[in-house]
């Protein structure tokens, strides 16, 4: 665990999901390209057929030459086939422009090709460029190293974000990210994820799927602490009978010390002989009593609706990464529970939009 990191957890979430190699080849990281450039520079200088054997019959000769003609293109345009086929694979936008004259350099050749039939036309210069296309280093196309920097920073923090999330939780003393439960790890949500709204190169089904995972999550854990915290679940109370912990609400026990004065209170008012306001203020401490009491109904009724709830969330989400969810259903689902509006940041429902466009 010690020499775990995002950039390292990324890598081998592209080594088994393969739709993360776009996301990587824009940031300038494509290795496979620098093997398949290696093999066709290795093909292209492999031996041509050789010439056939002249046996003095002119239209044999001529069929067994052209036959020799047509070998010795298709021995170089397999090598330029594969040579195309790369320039198509995802890489950096900005070696676009040499892609276009590595293009070209093949369509020369494949002239030079058919008009000196039999002919090596030389490929140093394809060589070459491919050499540059794949090391972004050529002089007359450069690559700002600075903004392939920037992708990989970017792809590290936001796209890896969840992966970190993921760690975190897995390490009980980490504070790399603040609690889930947490007001600061929602806005922090928020903010990853419209970035990585605002980022399009970085977006795939799968990175989609990591944030709509851990929004579920993050709901999950709000779900399960507002169900143990009496008094957020005591704010949903649409009336309430005028008490202590109204004016005091983070003062402990502010009602029991509330009653206890009524109590006293009254008990002097008696001994006193004051028996009208004794009695109103035993009066008072009777409905306090009824109040409290439908309070605490409401909330125990309240917390199994929210542990309920909280439940089916964790259903849905558990289906959804099975990917046993449908995508139509999903947006659906995620309202429904969001009673309130205090669950889920709009960005999220963004997410789940493009998850479904992504599908």
């Amino acid at each position: 665990m010690a020499d775990w990191s995002i950039w390292n957890a990324l890598e081998e979430w592209r080594s088994r999901r393969h739709e993360l190699d776009a996301v990587f080849a824009y940031a300038g990281i494509n290795n496979n390209l620098e093997t398949q450039v290696n093999r066709i520079c290795v093909d292209l200088k492999r031996q041509p057929p050789t010439p056939p054997l002249v046996t003095g019959d002119p239209s044999r000769d001529g069929v067994e030459l052209a036959r020799y003609y047509e070998g010795y293109y298709r021995h170089f345009d397999d090598s330029l086939e594969k040579a195309e086929s790369l320039l198509r694979q995802p890489w950096v936008p900005e070696a676009e422009s040499l892609a276009q004259v590595i293009h070209a350099e093949i369509s020369r050749l494949r002239a030079k090709l058919r008009s000196e039939p039999g002919r090596n036309p030389g490929f140093a210069e394809l060589e070459q460029l491919l050499q540059h296309y794949i090391r972004l280093d050529s002089p007359g196309h450069p690559v700002e190293q600075g903004i392939l920097q920037d992708r990989r920073n970017t792809l590290i923090d936001t796209g890896g974000f969840p992966l970190l999330v993921q760690h975190s939780l897995a390490s009980p003393y980490s504070e790399q990210i603040p609690p889930l439960t947490s007001d600061a790890f929602k806005a922090l949500l928020a903010e990853k994820a419209n970035t990585y709204l605002a980022t399009p190169w970085l977006q795939t089904r799968l990175i989609t799927g990591w944030y709509i995972t851990l929004a579920l999550d993050q709901a999950i854990s709000h779900k399960k602490r507002d169900a143990l915290d009496d008094a957020r679940l005591r704010a949903h109370l649409k009336r309430r009978w005028p008490s202590l912990s109204l004016l005091l609400p983070h003062f402990d026990h502010a009602d029991q010390i509330w009653y206890l004065a009524l109590v006293i209170m009254s008990l002097l008012a008696f001994f006193s002989e004051h028996w009208l306001i004794g009695g109103l203020l035993m009066g008072w401490l009777y409905l306090s009593l009824l109040a409290h009491r439908r309070e605490r109904i409401f909330i125990e009724t309240r917390r199994e609706h929210l542990a309920e709830r909280a439940k089916a969330m964790k259903k849905v989400r558990d289906r959804f990464v099975q990917s046993q969810l449908p995508n139509d259903k999903l947006s659906f689902l995620v309202r429904q529970f969001d009673e309130h509006g205090e669950y889920f940041d709009p960005s999220i429902f963004e997410l789940i939009r493009l998850y479904q466009l992504e599908s």
